[in-house]
Formats: C-alpha cells, structure tokens, sequence
C-alpha cells in the first residue's frame, strides 16, 4: 500500500505503481447522452417497487458490498485523489474513506430497529383505531456530488439511500475526473443499474438529470446551485436535501489559551487546502491577543509542512486553475482595498500545478469579496475586537453560518447570552476528537 506521495518527484518505482492503479481507470470529460440517460432513469422507474420491498438483511447485505468495495479499493482512492487534487494518503483516509466506513457499520448495526413499525398515540378524535408510523422508501433519488471529498459526499448518501430502499443515480463532480470514474467502477462492481448507476459528464448531464421527475433530490455545493436545484425539485413537488456552504466564523476571545487554538486552526483551515463547507473563514480574535495569533498559526504552518509548503507531500492543490485563479483574485482585490498580508501569500499555477501557500491577512475591508464570499481556499482574514458584542453583530449582519468555531470559555459566554449568535454547528477549538493531530510535529 503506498502510504505517501512525494509532490512531482515521487520515485519511480511509486510512479510505475500508480500508473498500473490508474490504467484500472481513466478519467471523463465527455457528458452522458440524453437517451442514455432517459433509459437508465426508465430501467430504476421500473425497478424501484421492487428495491423497496427488499428485507433489512438484504439492504445490510448491500451495505457490506459497499464497505468491502471501498476498503478493497483504497489505494485507488488514494492515486484517485492525489492525480485530482494532492492528497495526501493520511488526509484521504480520514476524509473519504473512514466516514464511509463508519457510516456502512453504524447503518447495518440499527436498520433492523429503524424499519420495524412505530406505535404512537392516537388522536382522540380517531378513538378506537391505533397510529402507527411506516417508514417508505422514496422511490429513485438523485445524488449530485462536489468535488472537494467526492468519495465521503457521494458514497455517504448512497449509504443512506441504499439503507431506506432507493434506487439511485449518482452524478459526482466532472472537476475530480479520476475519483469521479472510481466511483463509478466501484458501484458498477457493487450494483445493478437498476438499483444504483454512475452517470458522469458537466452541465449538459446535470442539466438533463433535472429534467426526470426524481422522487428525492440530494445536493452538496454551492447554494447557486442548490437553488437550480430546489427549482428543478418543485416542478415534481419532490423532497430535496441541501447541504451548503457558508462563512464560517472563528471567535477567539482573550481567555483563549492562544497555542491550542491556532495549532488546531492551522490544521482545520489547511486541511484539503482550505476546500471544505465547514472550513474557518475568517478569524474574530481579542485585539490583546492578535499579534500572538498570528505569530503562533504562522508557527504551526510550519512545524505541519516544514520551510517549503509547496514542496510538503502533506499539503493539497487548489483542484482547478479556474479556482485557483479566482483564488488569486480574492487575494489581489484585498490587497488593493488595503489588507496586509502577515503570512505565506505565495501562489503557482505552472505545469497544472495549483499550488497557493496558506495566507494570514490583517486590515481586511469587510466590503472586499474576502470578507463576502465563500472563500473555499487557504486564504485566513484576521480581524480584531475588543467588545464580544462586535463580533457577533458582524457575524448576525451575515447569513447564518455552516459553522462557528469557539474559544472553550467563550463557548460559555455565548450559551450564557442565549441565542444571541447562532450557526448550523458550534464546535469549541479545545475538543480533541474534532481537531486530532494528524500532521507530523
């Protein structure tokens, strides 16, 4: 099993082992035709009543072909996601490999409990009858997968989906060419067609995908796009299930111990170079302890990827020039508006090697796309405060965040105030299960 990947200079004995993987699977660009789409969405139509009676012990039975699957192909999601983006092997396992690991045995050990009819209270108006709530599959659902970890993101639901007695078809994300066709060769060893499919290609296939009339929709990405979705969705009064992204805040008060914070801060905002919904956005820190921020984060940056990042076998790629260039950007339209860089700033697009170094950024104006867009990249504006109640009024004036990071203290103080700041999930930077340390010291 090949447990690193050396940046562009791997040996060659690594490099005539990959090769071998990769001819296993070649990437795709090409969109899928239209009619063979209608028929595959016609053949899991056609299929899905029968998919719906299917027993708990057969839907475990899947579940563990899904399991067995993924882990007999690890190193291939390993090359996989090194050709697409610079993974590391150690960050693959943990973001796309070990969820859908855990996920397969957590649903095969409840399922049983989770079918089985549930009694509830009757109405008083309905006096002499009994309630009880069944649980039935949706029918065929659609999966539409990012990039960013596209194995966890579309593997993960399909678990799910599997699990309630769906069919259905996977569209993952043409930007990951290589995981795109490994996910598609790893379910096409699992399933039938006309229990779960891979459909691959860009906007043309993602486009005639929403013209079916799914009964589900699933969507991880963009809230552009997952508005596209919703409208697709309502033309057939289907359910959907949206899981977006945001500006995630970090608050780092002046109880902090300072060290921790940005030791696990450093490690959060680098991992996948800064490419996850969840990633800390932009750093609220006490003015008393800016200075100190910085310096330490800084520090860890190095001590995770030594004096040169770019040459670190640990650190990921922007997964396209086009992200990179809007990276870029972002990074030239702050430093115009007045932003400092403090640390890194560095960045290279050559030979199709997206490389942008993680960069601090003080004397950020809140106006500049820095400050109002979705960063997804290493890019870490820090600004100050001296009174908590800045910090959450910035945060409120903003949509509601994925997430918010909090100094432990701080946790306190918000639960004391009450539902003054609110985000979809509030993580405390001192939680060791959240934040291991999974870099070399």
């Amino acid at each position: 099993m090949i447990v690193s990947f050396q940046r562009r200079a791997a040996s060659n004995a690594s490099k005539r082992l990959g090769s071998s993987l990769l001819r296993s699977f070649s990437s795709s660009d090409t969109d899928t035709d239209l009619l063979e789409i209608q028929r595959i969405y016609q053949l899991q139509r056609s299929h899905e009543y029968e998919v719906a009676r299917s027993t708990a012990e057969e839907r475990k039975a899947n579940l563990h072909r899904i399991h067995d699957a993924v882990w007999s192909s690890r190193d291939d999601i390993h090359l996989a996601l090194n050709k697409d983006k610079g993974n590391h092997a150690a960050e693959v396992d943990v973001s796309d490999i070990y969820p859908i690991i855990h996920e397969t045995k957590h649903v095969q050990r409840h399922l049983t409990k989770w079918m089985k009819p549930q009694r509830v209270p009757t109405p008083l108006a309905l006096l002499g009858t009994s309630s009880w709530i069944y649980h039935e599959p949706k029918g065929v659902a659609l999966i539409m997968s990012p990039w960013n970890f596209p194995f966890n993101l579309t593997l993960g639901p399909l678990v799910s989906a599997v699990a309630a007695g769906n069919c259905a078809i996977l569209k993952p994300s043409e930007m990951t060419p290589y995981s795109s066709s490994l996910i598609r060769k790893i379910v096409g060893e699992v399933f039938d067609e006309k229990e779960v499919a891979v459909i691959e290609g860009g906007v043309e296939t993602s486009t005639n995908l929403l013209a079916a009339a799914f009964q589900s929709y699933l969507y991880t990405g963009s809230p552009m796009i997952g508005k596209v979705i919703m409208e697709a969705a309502s033309k057939h009064l289907a359910s959907v299930t949206l899981e977006l992204g945001g500006k995630s805040p970090v608050i780092i008060d002046e109880t902090a111990n300072v060290d921790i914070a940005a030791r696990r801060l450093a490690w959060a905002k680098t991992m996948n170079n800064g490419q996850i919904c969840m990633s800390p956005d932009y750093v609220y820190v006490h003015e008393s302890k800016k200075d100190e921020f910085i310096e330490k984060y800084s520090g860890w940056i190095k001590t995770f990827f030594g004096d040169s990042v770019k040459d670190s076998p640990f650190y990921a790629r922007i997964v396209n020039g086009r992200h990179h260039s809007r990276l870029v950007g972002v990074l030239d339209g702050a430093v115009e508006m007045g932003a400092k860089v403090e640390h890194g700033g560095n960045h290279d697009s050559t030979d199709n090697d997206f490389f942008f170094e993680p960069t601090v950024l003080t004397n950020v104006d809140t106006n500049s796309s820095l400050m109002t867009d979705e960063i997804f990249g290493p890019l870490l504006p820090v600004l100050t405060f001296v009174s908590l109640d800045e910090p959450i009024a910035a945060i409120n004036a903003k949509e509601k965040p994925l997430a918010m990071y909090l100094s432990d203290l701080l946790e306190l103080r918000l639960a004391l105030i009450g539902g003054d700041c609110l985000a979809g999930t509030l993580f405390t930077l001192y939680t060791p299960f959240l934040f291991p340390d999974l870099l070399p010291k």
